[in-house]
């Protein structure tokens, strides 16, 4: 079984609202969790927005009692701030018996670390990256490339050969390109437990097409979950009065189209524009709950889903402990 648990579910920047308490105001940050042979929870992350902060400090709680591993990947699907700003605050960044493997593009000659070295900078930031104290490990991922998750957390990016250990977490990129945003583009992920044989995939910062983007499907072709921008509704991306075409994010229409067109099992909205308040969100939710497939259901700060051979067998609310 693995378990997706949702941090941080907006797009642009973070939001605090009383309007908007239900959804969550923290930008893009979605940990998948499976228990190893050993019993303890692995997790591979999924972009480092503000919602990781509260992760972080979750995340620390339970290293003191060994039910958490202290090595695991983080995945970045781009290097805009909504999906890095919470990594000079990740709380594991300040424990030496961490090792955090860092994969994603390589933009403008660097890797994700040169790039989040760059945000740590005096005046702006009052300590290096260097001066972190946990062990970071870091790779460049692209198009077409398969690799796995070992039962410790690691990334195995090269091929073992005939005597490779049995994967936690078997991994899929594929990488589009935009004219517009994000320039470098955007890497897309399909995380499949192979113990089960159940896939998810993550597709946010993509503006679809009409009739679906024809890549995108194939590459989700059958998944268990779909996680799916969806930062516009219809009349937002069809306005003249405010336009938002060629900014590199989806309807929740084209979200839904990409789904069914890939014969998903259940769709996860995502990426939600920080003026989307509660009652907006609820109507939205209320218009395409009784899709019959895929599945339709919302994402929301603290939201966890457990999957089981390609079935939600648990849907529940956790607590970030971030107050804690």
């Amino acid at each position: 079984m693995m378990t997706l648990n949702f941090h941080g579910v907006r797009g642009s920047h973070p939001v605090a609202d009383g309007n908007m308490v239900s959804y969550g105001g923290n930008t893009a940050c979605v940990e998948v969790v499976k228990i190893n042979k050993e019993g303890i929870k692995v997790p591979v992350i999924l972009d480092a927005g503000s919602g990781l902060i509260k992760l972080g400090y979750s995340m620390a709680n339970k290293f003191f009692n060994n039910t958490y591993s202290k090595t695991f990947t983080m995945l970045f699907t781009h290097l805009h701030p909504d999906h890095t700003e919470g990594f000079n605050f990740f709380m594991p960044n300040f424990f030496s018996c961490c090792t955090i493997h860092i994969l994603g593009m390589e933009t403008l000659k660097k890797n994700v670390g040169g790039v989040l070295k760059s945000k740590m900078v005096p005046p702006t930031f009052p300590i290096e990256y260097k001066d972190l104290k946990s062990k970071r490990k870091h790779g460049v991922l692209s198009d077409g490339q398969r690799f796995y998750i070992a039962q410790d957390g690691s990334p195995v990016l090269e091929h073992p050969g005939p005597k490779r250990p049995e994967p936690l977490f078997e991994i899929q990129v594929m990488q589009a390109f935009a004219p517009s945003h994000p320039q470098q583009g955007s890497l897309y992920y399909k995380i499949n437990d192979p113990e089960d044989n159940t896939s998810v995939v993550c597709i946010w910062d993509i503006e679809s097409h009409i009739g679906g983007d024809v890549r995108v499907i194939g590459f989700a072709e059958h998944a268990d979950v779909m996680i799916h921008d969806a930062q516009y509704t219809e009349e937002e991306y069809l306005s003249t009065a405010d336009p938002v075409q060629g900014f590199g994010h989806s309807t929740f229409d084209m979200a839904v189209e990409n789904a069914e067109k890939a014969k998903v099992r259940c769709l996860i909205p995502f990426h939600y524009n920080p003026r989307h308040n509660d009652d907006l969100l609820d109507g939205i939710n209320e218009k395409y709950r009784n899709l019959k497939a895929p599945v339709f259901l919302m994402s929301r700060e603290e939201l966890s889903v457990t999957l089981h051979e390609g079935v939600i067998v648990k849907q529940e609310t956790f607590n970030s402990g971030f107050s804690k």
